[in-house]
């Protein structure tokens, strides 16, 4: 096995060292100049690894330092390490020194290792029979090595200029990502509010303008909705059609501003009186509509006479007059007792409201049993 010694400020890979271990190499290494030169004498390797730009004697003086050696048998391999990039300058420097065989090869494990196998398996140079003239080879090394050192600047201003263009690229992607996010939140916060617009929208389509109640169109899509919902839940539900008594001779007599306020005051008590789940509507006119989900026949009379009770005791003032006292006209309707679907439930309940006001009105109604429920 070969005797290899390394030139100290070569960077070796780790795993290549432990390879030539493990292929049994004797691995010496040298750290400065005089200690390269001693350590050659002493030791006489049988080949040397150093960077072509480590500090003299290493490098590219380090052959010519050995040459001028008083002569030995034979001179060790001699293995220059560059880049790639430096590999053309290695070959002429080689040239320059005078060197028949001359390796010259980038740091990269596999092919580093392939280039020193092939260095130990060549024969080892014959010693010179007489020093090299310096007068010859000194202005010509000097050459190449200025064009080396020249190269090796030209690629750190390089490297200089390419790293401050990766600062100035990282920061305009900063500057870019920051933009994106303020873009997205921009975007976020205007879907945001064109859907609470959309909201605000539908929600002012389905609610009659004077009373803040839903509308007529709700109460329609409502009605099958809670229908289905009773038929599948097997729980009634409720429905009570409420008429303001004698409302046109309210608005002959007051004018049509007091009977907005009426109109508005009797949707209050309407909407205080339902629960959570109730849906209050204005179904047009003088005339509303509680539709009460998963209520009782009971509970929906309960509600209803309150309602009128409420209404008449309450006092509804306008422009600092005293109107009333108004009384209501209800009645009410049960699924599925008095129909089998929700529009058929609303029209007991219209009928209902008939016999109320054909009873003398002021009074609460109770719509009568189909004859499909009592069989």
């Amino acid at each position: 096995m070969a005797t290899i010694l390394i030139v100290d400020g070569l960077a070796l890979n780790h795993g290549l060292i432990a390879q030539l271990a493990r292929d049994g190499h004797r691995l010496i290494e040298a750290t400065d100049g005089e200690d390269v030169l001693e350590t050659s004498r002493s030791e006489r390797p049988d080949l040397i690894l150093a960077d072509i730009l480590s500090p003299e004697p290493g490098g590219y003086y380090l052959f010519e330092h050995l040459r001028a050696e008083p002569v030995p048998a034979s001179l060790p391999r001699v293995i220059l390490v560059s880049a790639p990039w430096l590999e053309a300058e290695a070959r002429e420097l080689a040239q320059a020194c005078g060197v028949s065989k001359f390796f010259a090869t980038h740091a990269e494990p596999g092919a580093l290792l392939a280039t020193i196998n092939e260095a130990l398996a060549a024969p080892q140079l014959p010693a010179p029979e007489s020093r090299p003239d310096p007068g010859v080879i000194g202005p010509r090394l000097h050459q190449v090595a200025g064009k080396l050192y020249q190269r090796t600047a030209e690629l750190d201003r390089l490297a200089v200029r390419l790293n401050q263009h990766a600062a100035s690229l990282a920061e305009q992607l900063e500057q870019a990502r920051a933009a994106l996010a303020q873009e997205v939140i921009k975007r976020l916060w205007a879907e945001q509010e064109l859907t609470h617009a959309n909201l605000g929208l539908r929600e002012k389509a389905l609610r009659d303008p004077l009373t803040g109640l839903y509308n007529r169109g709700y109460l329609e899509e409502s009605l099958e909705r809670e229908a289905s919902r009773a038929r599948r839940s097997k729980r009634p539900f409720g429905v009570m059609i409420i008429d303001i008594d004698h409302f046109k001779r309210c608005n002959d007599e007051f004018g049509h501003g007091t009977g907005d306020a009426v109109l508005r005051a009797v949707g209050q008590s309407l909407l205080s009186l339902a629960r959570g789940e109730d849906i209050p509507c204005r179904y047009g006119g003088d005339e509303f509509v509680l539709l009460m989900a998963h209520a009782s026949p009971a509970t929906v009379r309960e509600r209803a006479e309150r309602l009128r009770a409420s209404v008449q005791e309450a006092g509804i003032e306008h422009e600092n007059r005293s109107i009333g006292p108004i009384t209501l006209s209800i009645g009410i309707a049960t699924f599925p007792e008095c129909g089998d679907s929700g529009h058929a439930v609303l029209q007991a309940a219209d009928a209902a409201l008939y016999r109320a006001k054909e009873a003398g009105r002021n009074r609460v109604m109770v719509a009568k049993k189909t004859a499909v429920s009592q069989s």
